[in-house]
Parts: C-alpha cells; structure tokens; sequence
C-alpha cells in the first residue's frame, strides 16, 4: 500500500498539488506557502578567506601577534557553527502554529489512518492549508 499526499491552500476549491513522495511534496507546500520567503540554507564563511584577511593585518600591524591565536580560534568557533548550522534541518512551515522542520511535518502522519490532514502555514503565519494523507 502506498501514500498520496495532497496540498491545500485556504481559498482554493481543489488541490494544489500531490506526489507520493512526501518530502517533495513538503518542499513545494514551502515553496507554495512561503513564496519568496522560502526559508535558506545558512552560509559557510571562507574560512581560508578569513585566516588570510588575519595575517595579512598582522603583517601590516594592526593586530598583535598575541591576539592573532584568539582571532583564529574564534574563525574556527564562528566556522563550526556556521557548518552545523547549515547541516541543520530548517523549519519549512508551520505545524501547529509552531516552526516545523520536513521531518517533524512527515511525523505528524506516522500511524495516522487514511484521510489524515495536518494544517499547515507559511512561515509568516499569512497562508495557511493542509497536507492530507491518502493510502492507496
């Protein structure tokens, strides 16, 4: 037995859109609710970028030898932070008036029988619909 899943747009008289692929089908109610505010993966600094941008004003001067070793460990600190973040799984909409990520949208439907919906809403909170659940 397979999943269809169905997107619903408050003010709309059929479906939006479906797949039996909800990951795909989760990425598109995002793209469809949130528009241009579609949520972005974080950016990564040049972490070479940034060493090199350090030693080339301690060249010139401006900062101490000394305090080079703090600034490089805090290069290191603010690019970890950045990959983790970026590694994370942003909320794409929300789920009970609270930010979801796809795989806490996916798990509102775990166990859940045919016809199941979960309202959904942008990110804003200004478009609302639903994902309903099909067994087919």
């Amino acid at each position: 037995m397979a999943n269809l899943f169905t997107l619903n747009i408050a003010g709309t008289l059929a479906p939006v859109d479906s797949d039996c692929n909800a990951n795909a089908l989760i990425d598109r109610a995002a793209a469809a609710l949130n528009g241009d505010a579609a949520p972005v993966a974080a950016d990564v600094p040049d972490a070479d970028a940034l060493r090199c941008a350090l030693f080339t004003r301690v060249a010139a001067g401006e900062v101490a030898a000394a305090d080079a070793a703090a600034a490089l460990k805090a290069i290191d600190a603010e690019v970890a932070a950045a990959v983790k973040a970026a590694k994370a799984d942003p909320a794409v909409l929300l789920l009970a008036g609270e930010p979801a990520t796809r795989a806490e949208i996916k798990r509102a439907f775990r166990g859940a029988d045919h016809g199941t919906s979960v309202a959904v809403a942008s990110l804003d909170g200004k478009t609302e619909g639903a994902i309903t659940m099909f067994r087919v």
